[in-house]
């Protein structure tokens, strides 16, 4: 029997406002692709969809609310979905994604009770009159002991395909879309978003009078309850107050409580002052369906060397030739002239005897 290749595309455009998978995005080249499937997942309100761009609960422990999601097929054919709630998180990068339909259920996503954790539904295709459609209730209960704050989840669309690959082995495929869930537990909020593990690194030129680059990595971490967006800067200072043009990263787009984001950027134009000193701030933004808030502004520098091996390089080398030539002069004026000299009178002869 050929192997069956398990190939993933999760596909983390959460749908914001109900807006459809984007076609199938090949985990591998297949010799018969499947037929082109696009799909949505979305909230249900008054018997319509997209009016909500995502599910949003505020509740207290204990709390319950009843809601209705919709599955709708642009497709002209059927679909068989399998629909399942997941942990929504961060990756290392930050970014946004969700959990396999086989990965526990850790936190929001266990609240969400659907008819079954896993079932998978018939939808039928689109038609001149729009999408083929589906909805399906569930219900979102808080348990007694949640934490408060901020929590989130999804509930997931999936599409399985087969196809082949170059090699006639068989691939599968899913692909996901994901409507995003946001629970915020009453009790107290703690927005915060620390930076943690900062370094910097000067990589100098072989020109002796040229500046660097300067390579700050950290990581930001939401070590409150409340997600949040940032804007962040970075800013390279010498030891002699020089400091080099401010870089601004790309905002974060939202850190999850919890969540963390491992950033590095590069500061150019350093001038190499032997000491330096970086710093990142990043200043936290809150989304528009938060209550206003007070948010502090998180700073941290780190100290770095930045020193101009091509110049000292010169300068040794100089101070070399330097040394050398004077070497050389000494010993010249140090040097004896080929050849005697005679102490006595060249003209002076033997005297002869008396009365010769």
């Amino acid at each position: 029997m050929r192997p069956i290749l398990l190939l993933v595309a999760i596909l983390a455009g959460l749908v914001g406002a109900l807006n459809p998978g984007a076609g199938i995005a090949y985990a591998a080249p297949v010799a018969k692709p499947p037929a082109k499937a696009t799909f949505g997942i979305g909230p249900v309100t008054l018997g319509k969809s997209g009016a909500r761009g995502f599910f949003s609960y505020q509740m207290g422990v204990g709390g319950s609310y009843s809601d209705r999601v919709a599955v709708l097929n642009y497709s002209q054919i059927p679909l068989a979905l399998t629909i399942y709630a997941a942990e929504l998180n961060n990756d290392d990068n930050g970014a946004i994604g969700v959990d396999l339909p086989t990965a526990p259920l850790r936190d929001a996503a266990a609240w969400v009770n659907l008819a079954k954790r896993t079932q998978t539904v018939q939808v039928a295709p689109a038609t001149k009159k729009g999408p083929g459609r589906v909805e399906l209730p569930f219900r979102v209960v808080v348990p007694d002991d949640a934490v408060p704050g901020d929590h989130a989840a999804a509930i997931v669309a999936t599409l399985s395909t087969v196809g082949k690959n170059p090699k006639g082995q068989n691939v599968r495929l899913d692909q996901r879309v994901a409507t995003r869930m946001y629970l915020r537990v009453a009790g107290p909020l703690h927005p915060h978003l620390s930076i943690e593990n900062l370094t910097a690194k000067y990589r100098g030129t072989l020109n002796p009078i040229g500046r660097g680059t300067a390579t700050v990595s950290y990581t930001v971490h939401n070590t409150g309850n409340v997600r949040l967006a940032a804007r962040q800067v970075v800013s390279v200072t010498g030891m002699f107050g020089t400091t080099s043009k401010a870089v601004t990263p790309e905002d974060i787009t939202m850190l999850l409580p919890g969540g963390s984001s491992r950033i590095t950027v590069e500061v150019g134009d350093v001038l190499p002052t032997i000491w330096h000193k970086a710093k990142v701030t990043v200043t936290p933004m809150l989304f528009n369906d938060q209550a206003v808030m007070p948010v502090p502004v998180s700073s941290q520098s780190a100290s770095f060397t930045a020193v101009p091996w091509s110049l000292l390089g010169c300068v040794l080398l100089l101070v070399v030739l330097l040394i050398a030539v004077l070497l050389w002069r000494l010993r010249r004026k140090r040097a004896v002239p080929v050849g005697g000299r005679h102490g006595g009178n060249p003209l002076a002869r033997t005297p002869q005897g008396v009365g010769s």
